[in-house]
């Protein structure tokens, strides 16, 4: 099984890759400490005319949670194509989930949310849903920034077969997110919006800068410790 894992996850992905889900803990769970202390009336609502007329469709909440296995897709594809790459993933992901952590305690958000009605599956999973991701740390959306700083740097493999239609797909793929998160109402358009413009400032970073080379020295330095060794080898 774990040569099976190593094919999947080259030994030089396993830190990136491990780090991205990291940040994503840091940055959605650790403001949520700091919200406990806030007064409900600090929380700004940034709902607009147009999420008014959105029409609630809880059949959405299938493409919102499979979100996740197009994130994981995407970042291990990614992973899969270099260590450079892999580094670049690392590079784009930090800054922007940082900058997502700063807004949710410096500008936390909430919406209100319409009443699930049934007792189907469908049902059943919105209610959940709700009742497990509670209605703040929503600007920027990381749902749409990590689809879509997925899909941005897909575009960059050069070794990824049938690169034309997968990169349609994933971009298909990112718009069915964004479009999950406004009809679930679990997002307003300019969580939506935002979320795009932490990707690309990410994306930027990691392209325009010597930060993944940065990175990429403190991978090969994880790698040398009993840990590195423990999850690479």
């Amino acid at each position: 099984m774990r040569k099976q894992l190593r094919r999947l996850i080259p030994r030089y992905a396993a830190f990136p890759l491990m780090m991205t889900g990291v940040m994503n803990l840091f940055a959605y769970q650790l403001p949520k400490l700091f919200q406990l202390f806030l007064d409900p009336s600090e929380m700004h609502d940034m709902t607009t005319s147009f999420d008014a007329t959105t029409p609630f469709l809880p059949g959405w909440v299938w493409v919102y949670v499979a979100t996740f296995v197009f994130w994981t897709y995407q970042n291990v594809t990614v992973a899969q194509e270099s260590p450079e790459a892999a580094n670049r993933l690392f590079a784009a992901d930090f800054p922007a989930h940082f900058i997502c952590f700063l807004f949710f305690v410096f500008l936390p958000t909430t919406n209100v949310r319409p009443e699930v009605i049934g007792t189907g599956m469908t049902a059943w999973l919105m209610r959940f849903i709700y009742w497990i991701d509670t209605p703040m740390n929503l600007f920027p959306s990381i749902h749409c920034y990590v689809a879509w700083l997925g899909t941005r740097l897909m575009y960059d493999c050069k070794t990824l077969k049938h690169k034309t239609p997968v990169c349609i797909a994933c971009t298909v793929g990112s718009l069915l997110v964004f479009l999950s998160t406004l009809f679930t109402k679990q997002h307003v358009i300019w969580d939506v919006l935002a979320g795009i413009a932490v990707a690309e400032l990410g994306y930027g970073i990691a392209k325009y800068t010597r930060f993944p080379a940065l990175l990429g020295r403190l991978n090969e330095r994880f790698m040398s410790t009993k840990l590195g060794h423990f999850l690479c080898d």
